[in-house]
């Protein structure tokens, strides 16, 4: 695990024992902003993206740059093997502590990223186990090896169509994790409000960041082309090589299911262009970005800032100002 060390800034001292959860769509500027807030508080920046945990991909899934790992220190980046499954169970298991650590510590907790499962997972129960039987998990992991994917995902269809709507035929591990559900509790595994009822472990502040459609697919296309000229490329060519083939196909468990990955791949394997690369890879993540725009919108409790037009100094001093003073719509139940 990187990242154990804490930046020091000029926050108010002592703390007032206020956890931050940083939300918003990709390509919305959370990382500017949690650069600045972590400095301002003194704390580090506990990530929370289901991809970025993954080590060797720090151009694919957007890790802190180097200069940025020197400013203000990450913790779970880059922390997991590429190929292995990673769950927002074993998620919570990891970063539990390290936000209970920073709140004795500093009095403060700063948790960044758009996987709004994950972010869910770090601060409050789960009206539903997102791990489930190990056992159900492995056979109908088998069964999308052996069948493909397309199968369990039609499937899906059948016994909850929206959540089929929402995932993507070839993203192996939500179909999976969606169908286990299904099958485990009977019940959809879409349009579950009670995940987000707002029963957190301790005094919790959640800041969801927007920006108007369009420049936000703006922002999203140009991410597009600086991660696949940037270095993503070689990223998957190197794991391709070290692993295999058979061993690196996407949609698979690890990071063959981020975003990029399978695109990368057909362009590897001279199927399509760079630049037909750079609109997939755009396109795949507009796509993506308005599921976590969805997750925002089921947050009934979260404060929504509009940073159009704003810099991260603004916006940073807005969220310090509503820590502050411990507002936390809705009066939220602290556990």
């Amino acid at each position: 695990m990187s990242g154990d060390g804490i930046s020091g800034g000029s926050a108010p001292a002592p703390g007032p024992g206020v956890v931050v959860g940083l939300l918003g769509p990709t390509g919305v500027g959370k990382t500017a902003v949690a650069l600045e807030l972590a400095q301002l508080l003194g704390t580090r920046i506990i990530s929370c993206d289901s991809m970025q945990v993954y080590r060797g991909f720090r151009v694919l899934t957007n890790q802190p740059s180097v200069e940025e790992a020197r400013s203000v220190a990450h913790a779970l980046v880059g922390c997991v093997e590429p190929g292995e499954t990673f769950s927002a169970a074993e998620y919570a298991a990891l970063v539990r502590p390290l936000i209970g650590q920073d709140l004795a510590d500093r009095g403060w907790a700063l948790v960044v990223g758009g996987t709004g499962l994950y972010m869910r997972a770090a601060l409050a129960p789960l009206a539903v186990a997102v791990d489930g039987d190990p056992v159900l998990r492995a056979r109908l992991e088998a069964r999308a090896a052996a069948e493909g994917p397309g199968v369990l995902h039609a499937e899906l269809a059948c016994l909850d169509p929206a959540a089929a709507r929402a995932i993507d035929s070839r993203n192996v591990r939500r179909v999976v994790r969606a169908l286990q559900a299904v099958t485990a509790t009977g019940m959809a595994w879409s349009g579950r409000n009670d995940l987000w009822v707002p029963d957190y472990h301790h005094p919790t502040l959640v800041v969801g960041l927007v920006v108007e459609r369009a420049e936000l697919y703006r922002r999203i296309d140009a991410r597009a082309v600086r991660i696949v000229h940037g270095g993503a490329v070689e990223e998957v060519r190197r794991f391709r090589q070290e692993r295999g083939l058979e061993g690196t196909r996407p949609g698979g468990a690890g990071i063959r299911s981020a975003i990029g990955y399978p695109e990368i791949c057909r362009y590897l394997e001279g199927r399509q262009t760079l630049d037909e690369t750079v609109n997939q890879v755009a396109a795949a993540t507009r796509r993506y970005a308005r599921r976590q725009l969805t997750w925002l919108r089921k947050l009934g409790d979260a404060v929504i800032i509009d940073v159009r037009d704003r810099g991260p100094k603004e916006v940073t001093q807005d969220i310090l100002t509503l820590a502050l003073s411990n507002v936390c719509p809705k009066e939220p139940r602290y556990t």
